[in-house]
């Protein structure tokens, strides 16, 4: 069984008119419809109108925007403009973590488009058992991001990282040793990136303990010649009971962590964008 629900819980009749060919459906998340019944939704903004569509189980908020926004000669110059961009991620963000107060969500990225109603039940009844699993399965809990961060460039911490990777460097006279960090810094900063990172994973693994899930994520930059690196990103799945128990465990690690030049930074708490079963 599938519904449409306007925001204002009026007549659907009165909205029959935002669906039309030149309108398109644009996806924000899907929440448990039993948490979306007494919901009253943020005012339109971008949007031409915001809707809750109901296919079983599951409720999809979904706004009707313009085709051309997102289709068509205009989408790939709108898409790279900032000015257009950004308001339009900072809304859909904002929906997401407005919808996240009520209910477990399940986030769609950015830009989600389906050219009407039916296809976007379609999409829906073929996934809703999935949809409603997972809703499930993360509520009471947050994603939270774990990132590792290290600093090799200051003259006492390349002596000191020297000094780890060649057991020789303490009966080299000074000369030698700035010819030899001249020669091979990229390779006592390989050699303290690896035992950071090592130190890193060790950690977040400690930190399963308090959490329902942990996975890695992709590092958003490379290595820094001079020696700065991003070494990893994990995100973790947390009950939110268990959010003060990482931050205390976090806080305790940090004068560990400086001893092996690593930062620990928590960043949170998001919807659990990371953690979506594959919906294809």
């Amino acid at each position: 069984m599938d519904e449409v629900e306007p925001l204002s819980r009026r007549d659907d009749r009165a909205h029959s008119s935002a669906f039309t060919s030149e309108n398109v459906i644009c996806l924000f998340a899907f929440a448990e419809h039993s948490h979306a019944l007494e919901w009253r939704l943020p005012n339109i903004a971008i949007e031409q109108q915001l809707i809750l569509h109901r296919v079983g189980r599951v409720a999809a908020l979904v706004g009707v925007v313009p085709s051309t926004d997102y289709c068509g000669a205009d989408a790939e110059h709108h898409l790279a403009d900032v000015a257009w961009l950004a308001p339009r991620a900072r809304r859909h963000a904002e929906l997401v973590e407005w919808m996240a107060q009520w209910s477990a969500v399940f986030p769609a990225p950015f830009g989600t488009i389906y050219m009407g109603l039916p296809s976007l039940t379609a999409f829906m009844d073929a996934h809703e058992a999935t949809i409603a699993t997972f809703l499930r399965s993360v509520a009471g809990k947050e994603e939270w991001e774990l990132r590792a961060t290290a600093q090799f460039d200051d003259p006492e911490t390349l002596d000191q990282l020297a000094c780890s990777a060649w057991p020789d460097w303490r009966t080299l006279s000074k000369g030698a040793r700035y010819m030899r960090l001249c020669r091979d810094k990229s390779a006592i900063f390989e050699f303290g990136r690896t035992q950071a990172a090592a130190f890193a994973h060790n950690f977040v693994a400690e930190l399963g303990q308090f959490a329902s899930d942990l996975k890695p994520l992709g590092l958003t930059c490379s290595a820094d010649p001079r020696g700065s690196a991003s070494l990893a990103r994990y995100a973790l799945l947390v009950d939110k009971a268990n959010i003060a128990a990482i931050r205390e465990r976090i806080h305790q690690i940090v004068p560990i962590a400086s001893r092996q030049h690593l930062t620990m930074t928590l960043l949170g708490p998001w919807p659990p964008f990371s953690f979506r079963p594959d919906l294809k």
